[in-house]
């Protein structure tokens, strides 16, 4: 008798927890085998019924999660991003769209957001969180941060979204969140 043997299991039959698990899994090997020690951080993020449907509606539609670039001009400094409503800056990104690879999600935002190209060029960080809504199990996504190259210009904050948007030589007051702060700033060194 001969046996197959399986190096994951077969999704069909899958809760939503397993498959967003195993998605994010296989994305985040892919990152490692083009890029290297992607650094991993582990988050739990509990949202209202509402904005969770809406991710579990993201993920059936076959996403991942989002991506942004974190983008050092050749003077060393960081363009970051302070989007409506929000008090901190982050570095500019968004929601990955049906069939978009997480990078051209990142170039996406990147360039909508600030009207700034810029390249990848390694990880940054990746965040891999379980969302979670009152008596909802837990759907997996992944949050990538995507090291990157841009020309210094005068950034165009997009309308309606980015309030502002500058180029920085150390970690601005507030943060949008902490882990930005483990992310170099050249010209700061």
């Amino acid at each position: 008798m001969i046996v197959f043997a399986r190096a994951r299991p077969c999704s069909t039959g899958m809760g939503l927890t397993d498959r967003s698990r195993e998605r994010v899994a296989d994305e985040l090997d892919r990152l490692d085998a083009e890029f290297d020690a992607v650094p991993v951080v582990d988050k739990q993020w509990v949202w209202s019924r509402e904005d969770y449907a809406f991710i579990v509606d993201r993920f059936e539609r076959g996403t991942v999660g989002g991506a942004g670039i974190w983008p050092v001009a050749p003077d060393g400094t960081v363009l970051l991003v302070r989007k409506d409503g929000e008090a901190g800056w982050a570095e500019p990104s968004g929601k990955q769209e049906p069939g978009e690879s997480l990078e051209a999600t990142a170039r996406r935002e990147t360039c909508e957001e600030t009207g700034v190209d810029a390249s990848i060029t390694g990880v940054a960080l990746a965040q891999r969180v379980a969302i979670r809504a009152e008596d909802e199990p837990p759907v997996h996504r992944l949050i990538v941060v995507f090291e990157g190259r841009a020309e210094r210009v005068d950034p165009e904050p997009e309308p309606d979204e980015i309030a502002d948007a500058r180029w920085w030589d150390r970690h601005p007051e507030p943060l949008l969140y902490d882990d930005l702060a483990d992310l170099s700033i050249p010209a700061a060194d």
